[in-house]
């Protein structure tokens, strides 16, 4: 069962769609990327009654409304997420993220330690401090949206040597940036990814080395804004955490492909919570099976 709700946000005045997917179950909260909504986690998320997913549509994404006055940043993006997880779960949840949820999820683990029952982590963007090298090209989109009409910011974008850059190095990374820049994008699409890939939250590698959750992390080769290497980093980091490594996005060829994959990866990881969490067991962090 696939349910809808608004909430309002803690800041702006915006207000938030939340989705839920089911009504049992471990609690399990994931959070989209930059420009996603919950579809985008939905894809990647196992059809299984055991686990009861919850979304919430961070400001100016998916259904959600756009802040007032026009600005977003992680921090209050994450002060939204704390808020309805202190009251929605109470007994503590799983959390997670893509890309930019990746950020809030571990940002969540580090602040909140007794709420977080495991953490799962797919392509992370951001580690320790704010406006990430490999985030340039969403900022120099952003830059070309606030600054141009948006066809000629496409075709400045198109003739530049960075866009020619991804292209040849990340298919899958070319697609997101071009569609950043389609007519479908809201109005405000331009400010929210420079603000977004230009903040970050001030983290340390003690922080990292602190997390004592069961941890899943989860990379993909030949993408520039979510470097593998960086997913092996939070691996080295965050202790007895499992690293896997998925087919990319735009290879079409994969069986299983990305979304099949990681959908099997976390039903695999949260089957293993479930039956510790009805068992009462408490294994070493990070101890899951292949």
């Amino acid at each position: 069962m696939t349910t809808e709700r608004f909430i309002p946000s803690a800041t702006g005045g915006a207000r938030l769609s939340v989705i839920l997917h089911g009504d049992s179950g471990l609690p399990v909260l994931i959070q989209h990327g930059l420009g996603g909504d919950a579809q985008q986690v939905a894809r990647i998320f196992p059809q299984n009654d055991r686990f009861n997913l919850t979304t919430i549509e961070c400001a100016g994404h998916g259904r959600s409304t756009c802040p007032e006055p026009r600005a977003f940043s992680l921090e209050s993006f994450y002060r939204d997420i704390d808020i309805y997880a202190a009251e929605h779960f109470p007994r503590g949840f799983v959390a997670g993220g893509i890309s930019m949820g990746a950020a809030l999820a571990l940002t969540l683990a580090i602040r909140k330690p007794a709420s977080i029952r495991a953490l799962i982590l797919v392509r992370p963007a951001w580690f320790l401090s704010k406006s990430p090298a490999n985030l340039e090209a969403i900022r120099r989109v952003g830059e070309l949206l606030q600054r141009y009409p948006r066809k000629e910011a496409l075709g400045m974008f198109l003739e530049s040597d960075l866009c020619r850059q991804i292209k040849e190095t990340s298919q899958d990374n070319y697609n997101t940036l071009i569609d950043y820049l389609g007519d479908h994008q809201p109005e405000w699409v331009g400010k929210l990814l420079t603000d977004i890939a230009g903040d970050g939250f001030e983290l340390s590698a003690e922080q990292f080395e602190n997390i004592d959750v069961p941890t899943l992390i989860i990379g993909v080769e030949a993408d520039e804004i979510h470097p593998l290497a960086l997913a092996e980093q939070f691996h080295r980091h965050i202790p007895g955490s499992r690293f896997v490594k998925v087919p990319r996005k735009d290879d079409v060829l994969a069986s299983p492909n990305y979304y099949d994959r990681t959908a099997e990866l976390i039903s695999g990881f949260l089957s293993e919570i479930t039956e510790q969490s009805i068992g009462g067991a408490e294994g070493p962090p990070g101890e899951f099976p292949a």
